[in-house]
């Protein structure tokens, strides 16, 4: 390996520290000071045991050294788990019930997105309150603001600041250690909190009003997902020597230092803006720029995190394929989806002009990234009850270890329900419906075309035909691994044109789960009778498919017999469109499934010439 190659190997941690910690390294700004708000500052010590104790259990435990061990083709997160069990499954198809839990966990993780950059920046902002009282009321615009900016500058990727990440956040975790650090010398009775008797002392006196406690402290823990899902930017070693040796000192650092504060200062608990009191007055204003660039930057991460989820549902036919473009031509995996960036970014401002102050929204944080940390349990227990060389016992004993922990903090933080914690589960729910309605539109379409005739026959048909045919290739694209939706198209086309093409190709460019990154698979072609092309070239699921670069490549592994001409070939992409009555689905359910069908856009997705294009809708009873 060259000098340059090692030196960048070894500064990935410090990539890892700005991009995967960014969430729950925001977290001290308004964790600790929700959960005190509650019990008084005379409990301070063992809320931050219990703060100690939940990050060491969730984060150290359970996905440093269990989630992370288990990747796919070095992926992590819900949707690698997912290939894990279905490829563990060799070819058996997986049931709707274990799907649902992909769409719900997925759904959780779009819902956090909404809270996520909301609560940060609030937070951060509102730090200026500690230095002049009257600028409160500025708080919710300027936060407006920088939320509108953020998603505004989506578009041209994170490449350009994504250099300045992990400085930035090295900075901040030395900040706050520094400020923590100061506070425990001055008290340092307050290491007492290392003693999980401390926390457990609190809950057995707050009886189950500790519920609300535990919702408040896994505010601590918010973001830990990230560890797992990006496994792929990074690779486990750095992430995990990021976390180690930098993140997780700071953040246990400071927490203790904000409980020994309120032993001095009591009185502080009710102050939402408590992080930023145990800096000196004087150096206020640096610290609130600091807390602000952390906030985005972990806003950011998050945000493109939604955007990669967006486009693996894709791929499992729970979301349609939303215009995509990616925005780093050496990273494949920073893509924006500008209609899921505008729904995000609406939402994040609606709910800070609703809320205004970060600890009232704060009550509504949790509920979905606690869930969508117990769906990865479920999955991980899934994929682990099909390996043949582990125990089924310590399996067993494993998840319901895990899903008692993370069972625990969902059900603390949804105490919340009312006072807010219902945002997330709405958007959730919506999610989930639009997940659904796709889902089960696509499969009755598919039930529908069962039963009809093979691609051998479709080209017995097109040789016996008699009529002129036109010049070119009609090439009818289709994202499954089997030809019969082509098949229908095929004759659906020709009999409504009343046309056929010199050659017909049926392309199918399918999802190639062996290989996540892999643009042009290998193609495989088969040729039928009647100028009839059968093409699979699979594409990775973590990449976009590239149309004319796959026929491409299928030329070139012909070695002649099927040639590629660009300039007389037109793309066909029928839209499978379902009536809006009929059985086996609700006529609501019809109609947002035509709204999607309607509302797809393929040009930029599958890399076709827009003039080369002809988009047409296929209307199947079902």
């Amino acid at each position: 390996m060259t000098s340059s190659g090692s030196k960048k190997t070894s500064l990935l941690w410090l990539a890892a520290l700005g991009v995967v910690f960014g969430d729950i390294g925001t977290s001290p700004l308004y964790a600790l000071q929700t959960a005190v708000s509650l019990t008084g500052a005379s409990r301070a010590i063992g809320i931050a045991s219990l703060v100690i104790w939940s990050i060491i259990l969730v984060v150290c435990v359970k996905y440093a050294w269990i989630m992370m061990k288990q990747d796919y083709q070095g992926q992590g997160g819900v949707f690698a788990l997912f290939a894990l069990l279905k490829e563990s499954r060799k070819g058996k198809s997986i049931g709707f019930g274990m799907i649902a839990l992909v769409a719900f966990g997925a759904a959780l993780m779009l819902g956090d997105g909404t809270l996520t950059p909301t609560v940060s920046v609030l937070s951060a902002v509102g730090g200026v309150v500690t230095i002049e009282p009257k600028l409160a009321e500025y708080v919710p615009g300027v936060s407006i603001l920088i939320l509108i900016i953020l998603f505004a500058v989506q578009r041209f990727g994170t490449g350009m600041i994504g250099a300045v990440f992990g400085p930035v956040m090295l900075l901040w975790f030395a900040v706050i250690a520094v400020m923590g650090g100061y506070q425990i010398f001055l008290h340092p009775a307050v290491l007492q909190a290392f003693n999980p008797v401390e926390g457990f002392t609190l809950l057995h006196s707050w009886g189950w009003k500790g519920l609300a406690v535990i919702g408040a402290v896994a505010l601590a823990v918010t973001g830990t997902e990230a560890l797992y899902a990006d496994l792929s930017h990074f690779g486990r070693a750095p992430i995990l020597r990021a976390w180690f040796l930098v993140a997780l000192p700071a953040l246990l650092i400071n927490y203790l230092g904000q409980a020994a504060y309120l032993q001095a200062y009591p009185a502080s608990a009710s102050n939402s803006a408590l992080f930023f009191l145990l800096c000196p007055d004087s150096l206020k204003v640096p610290l609130v720029i600091i807390a602000t660039a952390a906030t985005v930057i972990a806003s950011q991460a998050l945000i493109s995190a939604v955007f990669t989820l967006c486009r693996q549902a894709k791929s499992l036919d729970l979301l349609p394929p939303f215009m995509s473009k990616h925005t780093n031509d050496r990273m494949k995996e920073q893509i924006y989806i500008p209609s899921a960036n505008f729904v995000l970014g609406f939402v994040c401002v609606l709910l800070v002009a609703i809320f205004r102050t970060s600890d009232s929204l704060a009550n509504a944080y949790g509920v979905a990234v606690t869930g969508a940390m117990a769906v990865t349990s479920v999955l991980w227990g899934a994929v682990m009850f099909t390996r043949p060389t582990v125990p089924r016992w310590k399996t067993a004993i494993t998840v319901v270890l895990l899903l008692a922990l993370d069972l625990t903090l969902f059900v603390s933080c949804s105490t919340k329900f009312l006072a807010g914690g219902y945002i997330p589960l709405c958007f959730a729910s919506v999610m989930m419906v639009l997940m659904f309605t796709w889902h089960r539109g696509w499969k009755l379409i598919r039930e529908s075309m069962q039963g009809g005739v093979t691609s051998a026959e479709l080209g017995g048909v097109l040789a016996m035909e008699s009529g002129p045919r036109i010049a070119g290739t009609r090439v009818y694209v289709t994202r499954e691994n089997t030809p019969e939706s082509s098949i229908f198209s095929i004759r659906e086309f020709q009999r409504t044109t009343g046309s056929i093409a010199e050659e017909v190709v049926i392309l199918m460019i399918p999802s190639n789960w062996s290989d996540s990154h892999r643009v042009i698979g290998e193609p495989t072609l088969t040729r039928h009778e009647g100028g009839l092309w059968e093409i699979s070239v699979p594409h990775g699921y973590m990449v976009d498919a590239d149309v004319p670069a796959s026929l491409m490549a299928a030329s070139q592994a012909s070695n002649g017999e099927f040639t590629f001409d660009p300039d007389n070939t037109f793309y066909i992409f029928p839209k499978p469109f379902l009536p809006l009555e009929g059985a086996g689905m609700p006529s609501w359910q019809r109609h947002i499934f035509a709204f999607l069908v309607r509302n797809v856009v393929l040009p930029d997705t599958l890399k076709i010439p827009p003039r080369k294009l002809i988009i047409y809708f296929d209307y199947i009873e079902a």
